[in-house]
């Protein structure tokens, strides 16, 4: 084990105030450092386009940060020529969101070998990979925690509206939109949302409580889940679908702008807390959602890189505790406390 995470672990142990951060520490206070940040495509995704504002936000309020940022168009060897730009460029430490997830150990050890730190953001390269190398770290969300918040909004909500229940059999009939098959992190959000929906420990509605009508990938993309949602209206089965669970903001905004075209109601979960779905969730078109905060991960992500750079320790200024693993999650939020609306 790395000394870095002996030290955490043992911190644990022993539970000692000082491992932790102070939670009145400024993340925006980034120590001077050349730094390079990559997103894995801001065409289409607007979590990653947020992500990427942020990183731009955070440069920009901060001068003595020298950061070069760039979008790899879902990429993955486009990535690499550009991270291998940064670098040549005189990047001491890197920002990264992988374009594809498949190559994370792989980059991550090459990086390891040539002592170039690296925090990863949003897209893990995985604990196993982290462990090994003792300069490579992850800032992101934790997804089984996603799906499970997702749920209980779901769940409560079930037991709050008992008019969703349109055909009375007691059952949440349920339509699932889940994400990139490519990327773990969306069968984890659809697989424990829907372990939650039946076994949690409150109102779970049990091993026969629900009923999957319709569940299909809808890719992250708000132009595919459009395409399935339209393809779902016109199947006999849609008209049993009591509730949609979407494994991200866009997929729900799709199904949603396909709901409302065809005059249809039928209340939408999502995840991620985009600006547009909370619009959404107040004119009625969109139940619920997570917040995963995109500004938080990507303002954290700077701080430990510029760190690493200037061989700090790499929480100084970070408001949030690291796992042995060298992964610091950013908690996730319901986004629920807007008026209810009538769906």
């Amino acid at each position: 084990m790395k000394m870095r995470k002996l030290c955490i672990s043992l911190c644990v142990a022993l539970g000692l105030v000082a491992c932790s951060s102070d939670l009145e520490q400024d993340v925006s206070k980034i120590p001077a450092a050349q730094l390079g940040a990559v997103v894995s495509s801001i065409d289409t995704n607007p979590y990653f386009q947020s992500m990427y504002k942020s990183f731009q936000d955070t440069a920009a309020e901060n001068s003595q940060l020298n950061l070069q940022l760039e979008a790899s168009k879902d990429d993955q060897e486009l990535q690499n020529n550009q991270i291998e730009a940064m670098i040549n460029s005189g990047a001491k430490a890197l920002v990264i969101n992988l374009a594809d997830t498949k190559v994370g150990p792989e980059l991550a050890m090459k990086m390891c070998d040539r002592r170039i730190p690296v925090v990863y953001i949003n897209r893990t390269p995985g604990n196993k990979t982290l462990q090994e190398c003792d300069i490579a770290y992850f800032v992101g969300s934790d997804d089984y925690q996603a799906g499970i918040l997702q749920a209980q909004l779901a769940l409560e909500n079930w037991t709050e509206h008992p008019e969703w229940d349109k055909n009375g059999d007691g059952k949440m009939q349920l339509a699932i939109l889940e994400g990139n098959p490519a990327i773990h992190s969306a069968r984890i959000r659809a697989n424990w949302a829907i372990s939650s929906l039946k076994f949690n420990p409150e109102n779970g509605l049990g091993s026969e409580g629900i009923d999957i009508v319709l569940q299909e990938t809808g890719r992250y993309s708000l132009d595919v889940a459009k395409e399935v949602v339209g393809k779902w209206i016109n199947s006999p089965d849609f008209n049993k679908v009591e509730v949609i669970l979407a494994g991200n903001d866009n997929m729900a905004l799709g199904a949603a702008e396909i709901l409302e075209a065809n005059n249809k109601k039928v209340p939408i979960f999502g995840i991620d807390g985009l600006p547009k779905t909370q619009d959404a969730i107040k004119h009625g078109r969109v139940f619920a959602t997570i917040l995963n905060d995109a500004d938080t991960q990507a303002r954290v992500a700077l701080r430990m890189a510029a760190n690493l750079a200037n061989e700090r320790p790499v929480t100084e200024g970070v408001f949030l505790d690291m796992d042995e693993s060298g992964t610091v999650s950013v908690p996730l939020r319901r986004l629920d406390d807007q008026p209810a609306q009538s769906n």
